[in-house]
């Protein structure tokens, strides 16, 4: 029996895992077209580690006072929590003493260097904390699929309603505010989508894989010249792409599933880059 038919008789084993990456990857690489055009790339890798870091604490006081972490509910909440609430800050940052990106800067290292104390003051859980880094696709429970779809949801729901308030107040912020639009409310309705996918997403394919689909569907899409309301589609698809065919190509050479889908999606900047450069 070749590798693939192996994959192909697991299914029970895979459809699950399989179809939450399809939704995050296409939730994040849509999500992403603003990331990028926006220039906050730092901000979303910042996001992922104060998520993490939401994760960690919890785990640590879940530790301390001996509380089974079989049900990850309270993980889930608090690690949204966090998210939610960084983004909110980091998304409202105007430039004063110091750059928005000094400050951007100053959280991802703190919040880093906080998840690798916590993490070493781990007895139990630490072995958890690879899989939220790196990606564990590999299993992913049938309740988390669930979130994520409904989360998915909210955000495209979000979006599809609002697409015209959050583009302007992005793009043109100053005709925007002239206009009587409110740009700060509609800079935290993105950036709490934002926030509210990081760590949602990020149970099942990683914190790692997350910032990548962040960034790289949507720069590929935005290399193609499309345009701006189709990048949106493009971005989502080549993450539907780079997060089922990476999980696919990892189960069958049995190589780490997180790390195989952001090579992936990295591959789709090839031919924007081509093309850019053909100065097509």
């Amino acid at each position: 029996m070749s590798a693939f038919e192996t994959f192909l008789s697991a299914r029970e084993i895979w459809e699950v895992p399989l179809a939450a990456s399809i939704v995050a990857g296409a939730l994040l690489g849509a999500l992403g077209v603003y990331v990028v055009l926006r220039r906050t790339v730092f901000v979303s890798a910042a996001l992922t580690q104060v998520s993490t870091l939401g994760l960690v604490l919890t785990l640590l006081v879940e530790e301390r006072v001996h509380i089974e972490t079989e049900h990850a509910t309270e993980q889930l909440a608090v690690a949204i929590l966090f998210s939610v609430a960084g983004a909110l800050v980091l998304g409202a940052l105007r430039p004063r003493r110091l750059p928005a990106e000094a400050t951007v800067g100053a959280a991802w290292v703190t919040a880093s260097a906080l998840v690798v104390l916590g993490v070493s003051q781990l007895v139990h859980a630490a072995h958890d904390l690879g899989g939220m880094v790196f990606g564990n696709a590999v299993a992913v429970p049938a309740g988390d699929l669930a979130v994520i779809v409904l989360v998915a949801a909210v955000c495209t729901a979000v979006h599809l309603v609002f697409a015209k308030e959050l583009a302007f107040a992005s793009f043109d912020p100053e005709t925007a505010q002239a206009l009587g639009l409110k740009v700060k409310l509609w800079d935290a309705v993105l950036f709490l989508t934002i926030g509210l996918a990081i760590p949602v997403t990020a149970r099942a394919l990683g914190a790692l894989p997350v910032f990548a689909f962040l960034t790289l569907p949507a720069a590929a899409a935005l290399l193609l010249k499309v345009g701006f309301r189709p990048a949106f589609a493009v971005a989502a698809g080549l993450g539907i792409l780079a997060a089922g065919g990476g999980y696919v190509l990892s189960w069958i050479w049995e190589i780490p599933t997180g790390a195989t889908m952001v090579a992936l999606a990295a591959l789709f900047l090839v031919p924007g880059a081509l093309l850019r450069r053909g100065g097509g």
